[in-house]
Parts: structure tokens; C-alpha cells; sequence
């Protein structure tokens, strides 16, 4: 199997994109970083390519107990995919048509992060309703076992079911109120620096869910595992997925004003989820800024609690609120809590909220979060706030807060990589 470098790595190890970022700060030497991430992508692909890449061993169905699950899904992992430029995502200008944002900075150590998020800016005490497409994939996965006759229908209907009604779209109960979770998330974040009135809201309209796609995977695209009870999973190749979503989007008729989420049921794509961005040039003149998410949804009855139901999904809708377009850079951070010693130099240069409690070594030191809707309990990852990266002491969020939704989680802004 060819390893395929994310996009990180490439921004960091082999030099930086223009067309995403003016400037990447980082404190950390980049043979250091390299190295971090080549590791990490190594651990996300090593399952796959025991399934793909041996002699003889292609399309054969991967045994795996709970604990070897666990380890599986731990290592794939969250990425992201492409990155706007800052010069269209921050321009006034029309003829760049997107989801509403707004932008501001902050600044650590004497150097300034500007950064840019969804809504209407905080002190405008506007509501924003953002609009998105729920796409459903069905994944067949066929030709599989020693004598390639085995067929596996993964069908998403459950996880649409689950998500829809999930706190990402109805209204919980929270620390600082009843919302949904991403609108709770940033007004806690902004909490003393939106309007007087606190009638600033970035709510998640009802969504359109889309007729149900099918899309064949082979020993040559994906990889089968089955557990101790029988139980069939799928992991595809992130390229392959990608791919996929992008034809899609080409074929069906999205709105520039509205997220696509792609979402697969018991099958994940090198990575429990990712959110993406790119431009597309339109035909008068102007261009679309894409942005989508693709999550995976694992069964609760199946799977640890920490990648239970809507966990990858609130991970990746609180990423794409606080950074959409994938450009806001911050300082490197090491991973929390600084007393565990397993912690290490992220090598992540991005406002990626989701991350640092949900995608490295010390991910097990957060527990995801139980949010009731009704008689339904659904696991939240935990998230940090803008003030944990931009080293605020005391945090200018509600309550002095840094993550969300388990305040007490962390105590204190990030550590910088030296």
C-alpha cells in the first residue's frame, strides 16, 4: 500500500501552501514535527495496510478483539483536507459565496492570529441559522474473504436517525443553558464579548437529509475487520472517500450557504472524520467556498464510549465552526494535560478546537460526555475554546472556562512547543 501524505504533513514537512496560510509560526523544529506526523500517519494506516499490502493477504478479514478495536479507531484518528486562502475567505467582496463569518484576531507572545469563524460577529447580537445536507452512504463492501465471496452492506440509516435528533441539531441541557451543542459551545466561548442583550446564537438549521447513495468498496479501496461477536466494520482509503464526496458535490445540487455532512455507519475512512475546504470557480466569474464534513458514526452497542454515536461529529462541527476554511493559524501546542507524561508536540499548527482533547496520545484523559435529547443519551467529545489557544489567563469565556462541555476538564491555556 502507497502511503499517502495528509495535508499537513505536506504543509509542514515540505513547506507551506500559499494558498492557505500568509505565515506559519511554529516553535518547534521541523525535522521534529515531521517526524510526529509521519508517526501518526503510520498508526492511522497500519491496520489498512495489514489487510491490503501483504502478499496474499488482500481483501482477508481482519480479526480483532475489543481491545485491538479500540487501539484500531484510537489511531485513525481526526484529519482535515485542503484550506482557503485568507485573502477570499475574509474579503467582503461577493463574488466569494459562502456560509455567513466574521472575523477578528488575538495575540500571544507579541505575534497576532487572525482568525475566522461562522456567524455573525459576537458583539452583533445576531442569530445565525446555518443550513446544511445530511448525505448518506451506503457502503458495499464486496469481493472480500479467502475466496472473495463475501459481501457486506453498511447501510447509514441508523446514524442519520441518531445524528438528526443528536444535540448538534436539537436543543440539550448544558453547563450555561439548554441549546444545541455548537451554538452553547460559542456563546460560552464569546460569553463577554458578545452584545450587552447576550442574543448572539450560531444555531443549526433543521436539515435536509438526501436520498441514500451507494457506493462499492473493494479489497483494492477498503478493508474488512470483524470482531469476537461477528460484528463487521469497514475502513476505506481517506483518498477514496474524498474523492467520493467530491464527485457528489459535483453531481448534486448543494448551496453554496449549506454544509454537506457525508456520514458511513460502522466504517471509517483512515480516520474517524475530517472537514475540508476548498474553492470552486463558478460560471459568472465568482467562486463557491466549499466546505463539507465527512463523519463516521460507530454503534454504541459495539464500540467504547470515547468513539460512541455522534463523538466524530461533534469533533469535526466544532472544528468547522471555529475554524471553516482551514486557515486560522495558532501557536504549536503540546497535548493536555500537561501533567501526563505521554503528552507531546501537537505539530499542529490550526485553530483545530477538536484536537487537542480528541486526536493524540492523552485522548483517553478526556472522556466523552454524555448529552441527553429526551430519553437519548449521546457521547460528546470534549472541545477546548479559543482563549485555551490564545493563552488568556484569566479565559474571557464564560466562567473563565477553556473546553466544553466539562468545564472542569481543563484548568489552564495551552502549553506552547519549544
Amino acid at each position: 500500500m502507497r502511503l499517502k501524505r495528509n495535508t499537513l504533513f505536506q504543509r509542514v514537512c515540505a513547506g507551506p501552501d500559499s494558498r492557505t496560510m500568509e505565515k506559519l509560526p511554529s516553535t518547534t523544529p521541523s525535522s521534529v514535527v515531521c517526524s510526529l506526523l509521519l508517526l501518526a500517519m503510520l498508526a492511522a494506516t497500519a491496520m489498512t495496510a495489514m489487510a491490503q499490502a501483504a502478499p496474499g493477504s488482500r481483501g482477508a478479514i481482519v480479526k480483532v478483539d475489543r481491545a485491538a478495536l479500540h487501539e484500531h479507531l484510537r489511531a485513525l484518528g481526526h484529519r482535515t483536507r485542503g484550506g482557503i486562502a485568507k485573502s477570499k475567505s475574509d474579503s467582503s467582496d461577493p463574488r466569494f459565496r459562502s456560509l455567513p463569518h466574521f472575523s477578528s484576531s488575538f495575540s500571544v507572545n507579541g505575534m497576532t492570529y487572525p482568525y475566522t469563524m461562522l456567524g455573525y460577529p459576537p458583539a452583533s447580537g445576531r442569530t445565525a441559522k446555518l443550513r446544511s445536507v445530511i448525505v448518506p452512504l451506503r457502503m458495499r463492501f464486496v469481493g472480500f474473504g479467502p475466496n472473495q465471496d463475501v459481501s457486506v452492506d453498511f447501510d447509514a440509516k441508523a446514524a442519520v436517525t441518531n445524528i438528526v435528533h443528536s444535540p448538534m441539531y436539537q436543543d440539550a441541557q448544558f453547563p450555561n443553558g439548554f441549546g444545541q451543542f455548537g451554538d452553547m459551545l460559542q456563546r460560552a466561548t464569546f460569553w463577554n464579548k458578545m452584545d450587552r442583550e447576550r442574543e448572539w446564537h450560531v444555531r443549526m438549521a433543521r436539515p435536509r437529509v438526501m436520498q441514500t447513495i451507494d457506493i462499492e468498496v473493494t479489497p483494492e479501496t477498503g478493508a474488512l475487520f470483524q470482531d469476537s461477536n461477528g460484528n463487521f466494520f469497514g475502513d476505506v482509503l481517506f483518498s477514496f472517500i474524498d474523492a467520493e464526496a467530491k464527485t457528489i458535490l459535483q453531481l448534486r445540487s448543494i448551496d453554496p450557504d449549506e454544509l454537506p455532512v457525508f456520514v458511513t455507519q460502522n466504517v471509517t475512512a483512515e480516520a474517524l472524520g475530517y472537514h475540508s475546504a476548498f474553492s470552486i470557480p463558478n460560471d459568472d466569474g465568482g467562486e463557491t467556498l466549499q466546505t463539507f464534513i465527512y463523519t463516521s458514526w460507530l454503534d454504541p452497542r459495539l464500540v467504547d464510549p470515547l468513539f460512541a454515536d455522534v463523538s466524530t461529529f461533534n469533533h469535526e462541527e466544532g472544528e468547522w465552526l471555529n475554524d471553516p476554511f482551514i486557515n486560522n493559524v495558532a501557536p504549536d501546542w503540546m497535548y493536555p494535560p500537561p501533567t501526563d507524561p505521554r503528552t507531546v508536540c501537537s505539530g499542529n499548527p490550526f485553530l483545530e478546537v477538536g484536537d487537542p482533547q480528541g486526536n493524540g496520545p492523552t485522548f483517553d484523559d478526556f472522556p466523552t460526555i454524555v448529552i441527553n435529547v429526551g430519553n437519548v443519551g449521546y457521547h460528546l467529545q470534549q472541545l477546548v475554546m479559543l482563549p485555551w489557544f490564545a493563552d488568556e489567563r484569566p479565559s474571557s469565556a464564560e466562567n473563565g472556562w477553556y473546553t466544553f462541555p466539562a468545564p472542569d476538564a481543563l484548568t489552564v491555556p495551552a502549553v506552547y512547543c519549544r
